[in-house]
């Protein structure tokens, strides 16, 4: 795919890690209490997410797995509710730019990368147990069902969505990308969330949605789903708690703690993560181990800073809130299995 030449001249040669460091310390990092106070995300991080690059980023020249898994944590140890949001757009782009449809390449992908039309996704429930459903009719799909979790209403303009489409002689998924700013026949019903509660997270009902046959990303077989694709995807959304444990990290140097067990920690994790990618249960033993190393590191956090821990909204009592958060967002069984191992007693006295 040949990028637009402004857009590619722009995304070249730059530092995406440093990039995203300034981004956290110039916008994200000094607004995150105030999003997570008044549940909502400024229009200002959107704007300077899509001035630096940071939708079309992933097709940087030169971009590797481990750069983007760590410039992604960056973005996300920021503030955890703007990266969220962020973070699903960069789901919806993928499913695009691996689509068949050209004339939707056409129409989206540009404005897609340089964050003028932003995306969020919903692909649960679609295969083991669907609870979205795409009837085929004349120009497109009927959708019925209701999908749990989407990200961003509000914020975004489409929404990618895997629905169960059988036909009769065969089971099928269909992933349309249906627009969101002037719902037809969709109800939006909002989640209150422990934690990133302004990504505007919300539970939508499809009732005789039409979706047209121009807006369809892909349908594919049930079963046509390859482990290698759900390796990627699965390592991908680690991205989300190594940037909670970053930011803890981040917090216990802050109070003045010796962060230095934690940060080798995390630099660990860091490196191992980066050399488990397209391995599905290496990759979903290290991501336990993440989310267990941020709520270890929240709850240093709390110590460090003492009492004032107890007064809600401190930076401290939401990292213990955001480590909650990491332990089960976008996990599969493995990972909680591997994580409640991790939370058994040991048997072993404090200070020994």
């Amino acid at each position: 795919m040949e990028l637009d030449r402004e857009l590619a001249r722009e995304l070249m040669g730059k530092d995406w890690v440093r990039e995203a460091e300034s981004l956290v310390d110039e916008v994200l990092a000094p607004r995150a209490g105030e999003v997570d106070r008044t549940g909502v995300i400024p229009s200002s991080h959107f704007e300077a997410l899509a001035r630096r690059g940071f939708y079309g980023f992933p097709l940087s020249e030169g971009m590797s797995p481990q750069l983007l898994i760590d410039t992604a944590a960056t973005v996300i140890s920021g503030c955890l509710a703007t990266g969220f949001v962020w973070a699903q757009h960069l789901g919806a782009l993928r499913s695009l730019l691996a689509s068949d449809n050209e004339g939707l390449r056409g129409r989206y992908l540009a404005d897609m990368l340089s964050g003028g039309y932003r995306c969020g996704v919903s692909y649960a429930g679609a295969r083991t147990e669907p609870t979205v459903f795409a009837e085929p009719v004349d120009g497109g799909y009927v959708l019925g069902g209701a999908t749990p979790f989407v990200t961003g209403w509000g914020y975004i303009d489409a929404v990618a969505v895997a629905a169960r489409a059988d036909t009769g002689a065969s089971a099928a998924v269909a992933t349309l990308l249906v627009p969101v700013r002037e719902p037809e026949n969709i109800a939006a019903e909002r989640l209150p969330l422990i934690a990133a509660d302004a990504s505007a997270t919300v539970r939508l009902a499809f009732t005789d949605t039409f979706v047209a046959s121009d807006r369809v990303l892909s349908v594919k077989p049930v079963d046509d789903g390859p482990a290698g694709g759900v390796a990627l995807s699965d390592w991908v959304n680690g991205g989300l708690a190594l940037g909670v444990l970053m930011r803890c990290v981040r917090h216990l140097k802050e109070c003045g703690a010796d962060a230095g067990p934690h940060l080798a920690h995390l630099e660990a994790l860091r490196e191992r993560y980066g050399r488990v990618v397209g391995d599905l249960d290496a990759t979903h033993a290290v991501r336990a181990e993440i989310a267990h190393a941020a709520v270890n590191a929240a709850a240093a956090g709390v110590v460090a800073t003492g009492s004032r821990s107890v007064i809600a909204r401190t930076t401290a009592e939401r990292l213990v809130r955001e480590a909650t958060f990491a332990l089960v967002a976008t996990t599969r069984d493995p990972i909680k299995a591997a994580l409640s191992r991790a939370f058994e007693p040991s048997g072993q006295p404090v200070g020994h």
